[in-house]
């Protein structure tokens, strides 16, 4: 009788399962299945069970005396950590289900799960998505703990832009990786459409797209603003904005305070098997990221990604690592953040443009933003760091 081997153990960390907007961390777990036994490990809120189910969840929440240990690592300097309860918790699952690798999603995960794979001596991968390598590093006490990781763990980041950064931190890291996102093609086909350029000289309506939550580095303000502008060019156009956030009644207010209310359609939140059909049926898509107030900054937006897999036109900024999947002009445009004027001419700019941005971009995702080459890179990196 032929003996199968068993395939390694590995743990996901997250603090969070999974919020709405982390398809790509479910995308990466249920890739690792084929190679990888994993499992998943929770400190605080189980959400989207059902969106993203999975069974083989480990889930250990802070009990209100852990709520005070906490406090008193903070007070002392520290800005993530588990109670003495939790670090036991996930120090016995890790151990009792033989993981190999603990690969932590965001920074203060990885702060967190530090004390537990150092005590098993098993090796931690860490993958830093955005906030986490922006607004964070202004914090003082998270630079603090964040010097351990470094020192300890190897380091996945989403964008050269990112890896950059973090490189500044720790200039001579060995283990520092950079891994594009990935999208599963066959879930956003290519559409073919009418050229815009076509719709345009046809006087068609044109149907513009932002899907993102209402928060400030998503520039909503930004995108109806210059939406506006674009209406004095061309007024057969709408725009649907799908998402909710603290800042949705602001830019309801927006619209309306700019008289375009009946051109703004706002649709709550998109669960993310409803995202191709909003992009199947639009012409334009817009993603006008900033820098927040807080320094807090993108990886690079899936949802581009998804929306260029369709053929969507994109219209987005120069902003963190968007530059490395957008080149102005060829595969879709480019403006500078905040630049209300330079979006309007970018929308009226690719009201005149022809199919071969929609290929160009359709190709350019093919090539480097697709799932399967990104799972491929992925398992490398487990593998050379299990050296199996």
């Amino acid at each position: 009788m032929v003996e199968t081997m068993s395939k390694p153990v590995l743990a996901i960390y997250t603090q969070r399962y999974l919020n709405n907007s982390m398809t790509f961390v479910y995308r990466q777990i249920l890739s690792a299945t084929r190679d990888f036994d994993p499992v998943v490990l929770t400190s605080n809120k189980v959400n989207n069970l059902k969106m993203f189910p999975f069974e083989k969840l480990y889930s250990k929440k802070i009990t209100p005396v852990g709520r005070f240990y906490r406090i008193f690592k903070k007070s002392i300097g520290h800005f993530a950590t588990l109670s003495p309860k939790q670090e036991k918790y996930f120090f016995e699952i890790i151990n009792s289900q033989g993981v190999k690798l603990v690969h932590a999603h965001f920074g203060p995960s990885a702060i967190e799960i530090l004390p537990v794979v150092k005590r098993l001596n098993i090796p931690l991968l860490v993958t830093f998505h955005g906030y986490d390598a922006s607004s964070l590093l202004n914090k003082k006490r998270y630079l603090r703990d964040l010097n351990g990781v470094l020192e300890y763990a190897s380091i996945i980041t989403v964008s050269d832009y990112m890896s950059d950064k973090l490189k500044s931190l720790k200039p001579k890291h060995e283990n520092l990786y950079r891994l594009y996102y990935g999208i599963d093609l066959d879930k956003f086909p290519f559409v073919e459409r009418k050229p815009l350029i076509k719709k345009f000289n046809d006087g068609e309506e044109i149907s513009c797209l932002q899907i993102s939550n209402f928060t400030e580095k998503k520039g909503h303000q930004f995108t109806v603003q210059a939406f506006s502008e674009l209406l004095k060019t061309y007024s057969r156009c709408k725009l649907i904005l799908g998402g909710t956030g603290e800042l949705l009644g602001q830019i309801k207010s927006l619209t309306s305070k700019l008289g375009i209310e009946d051109k703004v359609q706002f649709v709550g939140k998109v669960n993310p098997g409803d995202v191709f059909m909003y992009m199947k049926k639009s012409d334009l898509f817009f993603h006008h990221s900033i820098t927040a107030s807080d320094g807090d900054q993108e990886g690079i937006p899936n949802v581009i990604m998804e929306a260029m897999a369709t053929g969507l036109p994109v219209i987005s900024t120069y902003h963190a690592g968007i530059p490395e999947l957008i080149q102005d002009g060829v595969d879709g445009f480019l403006v500078k953040e905040k630049d209300i004027s330079g979006y309007a001419a970018s929308m009226i700019r690719a009201l005149s443009s022809d199919q071969n941005i929609s290929y160009n971009a359709l190709n350019k995702v093919k090539k480097e933003f697709n799932l399967e080459l990104q799972s491929k890179k992925l398992f490398e990196i487990y593998t050379k760091i299990l050296n199996i």
